[in-house]
This record gives C-alpha cells, sequence and structure tokens, in this order.
C-alpha cells in the first residue's frame, strides 16, 4: 500500500511539472515581464457641449416692438431702463407704462408675473443689462434692446395696511421672484406688454 501511495504521488508530482512547463505563467500572461517606460496619458481636447436652443419663438416686428409666437404676446424691445437710463419703483413703472407709446400702440400694461416668467429664457446668457455684466447675464433673447433692468414689476401685487407694500417682481438672471417695497427701484424697472391680436 505504501508503494502504491508512493507511486502515485510522484505519478501526480510530475504530471504537475508537466502541465506548468506547457502553460504560460501567469506573470508572463499578464505582461509583467514586459513593464518598462509607458508614453505619457494625452487627455483628448475638451470640447463644449452644444449651447442648448431656445424653446422660445419671436418675431422681430421692425418697429420696437416682439411678438411671442407661442403667447400672443407683444413686448416692448427696451424696457424703461434702456429707455430712461434709470431704474423705476412700483408707482413710476405704473406711470410709465400708462403713457407708453411704442409702433402707434398706447395699451401697454404692466405685464403679469406668469407673462414675466414666459420670457425668461434659461438657454440664455447675455451681457444686456445696464452695466453689461459677464457674471451676471440675463435669461433673456437679445433681441430685447441692450441695456435692460435686471428686474421687472409685475402686475401682481398687494396693497396692505403697510403704505410701502408689496409688489412682486422677476428676476432676470435667475428667473426667482421677490416681494418688494412699493418705493424700493435699484436696477428694476418695468417692460411694457400688450396682446398682440388687440
Amino acid at each position: 500500500m505504501t508503494g502504491f501511495l508512493s507511486s502515485s504521488v510522484r505519478f501526480f508530482t510530475l504530471a504537475a511539472l508537466l502541465l506548468c512547463a506547457t502553460q504560460t505563467s501567469p506573470a508572463r500572461a499578464a505582461g509583467i515581464d514586459d513593464i518598462g517606460p509607458r508614453p505619457e496619458y494625452q487627455a483628448p481636447a475638451w470640447v463644449a457641449p452644444p449651447k442648448p436652443e431656445s424653446p422660445k419663438h419671436y418675431r422681430d416686428n421692425g418697429d420696437g416692438t416682439l411678438t411671442d409666437l407661442d403667447t400672443g404676446l407683444m413686448w416692448a424691445q427696451e424696457d424703461s431702463y434702456a429707455d430712461l437710463k434709470r431704474c423705476l419703483n412700483f408707482h413710476q413703472s405704473v406711470d410709465y407704462i400708462e403713457n407708453l407709446e411704442v409702433a402707434g400702440y398706447d395699451d401697454w400694461r404692466l405685464p403679469t408675473l406668469q407673462e414675466l416668467a414666459s420670457i425668461y429664457d434659461n438657454t440664455q446668457e447675455n451681457a444686456i443689462s445696464l452695466d453689461h455684466s459677464e457674471e451676471n447675464p440675463l435669461a433673456l433673447d437679445n433681441r430685447f434692446a441692450d441695456g435692460a433692468a435686471y428686474w421687472y414689476w409685475s402686475a401682481n401685487f398687494k396693497n396692505t395696511k403697510m403704505s410701502d407694500c408689496c409688489g412682486r417682481t422677476l428676476y432676470f438672471v435667475n428667473g426667482m421672484s421677490h416681494i418688494r417695497r412699493f418705493s424700493f427701484c435699484q436696477n428694476g424697472g418695468v417692460r411694457g406688454v400688450r396682446d398682440a391680436n388687440d
């Protein structure tokens, strides 16, 4: 029995040695014997992604107005800041709109907050603001006139027991709505709107 085990062990040892001799070692198969200096990695050049396409559709009427083909609203290309080169508080904005005449139309009105939101365009970053800031571009189509205010008064307001409160505005850098005192005007104004079919 001992002789049988001894010869079996020798047989399996010899078979294992023959098997190893005929196969590539794991180290050689992994290319470890071929390790050496490699060329420096060069990242591919960065390519800016394509600019997103604006979902807004305007017609430039060539008379100082733009028509929004999706909403049917007509907008004054110039806002009050581009026109007057100064900010307007809420009361001044109401007076401005009441006296506004562009392209022969005199039925301009304060836009609602929802109407202002319809021209806010987060695919746009245009430095057409009053100070042409590259750091705070307006999300507004560049067919609107240069020198624009950063935010606009809306027709959404609420009279309270406080005599100076409160108007709703839309900030065209980030699309945020704010509640402001009627007497506030810094960097703000108004943009006239009318129903194009009237």
